[in-house]
């Protein structure tokens, strides 16, 4: 399994797994941030097979195909409504519109399925991302009961920034649910996924 090339973007020379590349500017650094986090969860399935990562094996009830369909869901539909604004057009008809996570969980699709669409969010979300001129311009609060009703807008950079919060809680609940399938770490996953000896002396 390649990382999306979205993310493969990410990985110029050899890092460390949990450093974040570096980026230069506002935007730039804000995008950078959420494409790690991107590829960092998409590493929790590195090596697995199609059952395992749809199992549920610690006491959330939480598996690794549904945190990969949320969290591209998550990348494609706040990065559109940044990148659009104050007219903002639906997503994509082979992404579709956002899903409660419970949904994501029971989503039939197998891994390969899954990581394809995760790559074309991925994809969408950077190419929106990177069409942001206004940091501070307006979008619109989306229609949700959880919003404040007085809240009619945030600022594009606050909609970027809450992927960043979102995608980083998710990528922890993947750690240790990939942790409880086989005990593989966050470290090794690295590794592995770059090629490298998890074993190696520093």
């Amino acid at each position: 399994m390649m990382l999306s090339s979205a993310v493969e973007a990410l990985k110029r020379g050899k890092i460390m797994g949990f450093l974040v590349p570096q980026a230069h500017g506002e935007k730039d650094v804000l995008i950078t941030h959420i494409l790690y986090h991107l590829a960092q969860v998409r590493t929790t399935v590195y090596g697995l097979t199609n059952e395992q990562a749809h199992s549920v094996p610690s006491a959330s009830s939480l598996n690794l195909t549904g945190l990969l369909r949320h969290c591209a869901l998550v990348a494609a539909g706040w990065s559109n409504m940044a990148a659009q604004q104050t007219n903002v057009p639906d997503v994509p008809e082979d992404i579709g519109e956002d899903m409660y996570m419970e949904d994501c969980v029971a989503h039939p699709a197998t891994l390969d399925e899954t990581l394809e669409f995760f790559d074309r969010c991925v994809s969408y979300a950077s190419e929106q991302m990177e069409s942001i001129t206004d940091l501070s311009a307006p979008m619109p609060v989306p229609d949700a009961p959880w919003y404040p009703p007085e809240l009619e807008s945030w600022e594009a950079r606050w909609a970027l920034t809450h992927i960043v919060g979102e995608l980083a809680r998710h990528v922890g609940h993947a750690d240790i649910i990939r942790e409880s399938i086989d005990g593989k770490g966050s470290y090794e996953l690295n590794d592995l996924v770059d090629g490298l000896d998890p074993n190696r002396e520093w």
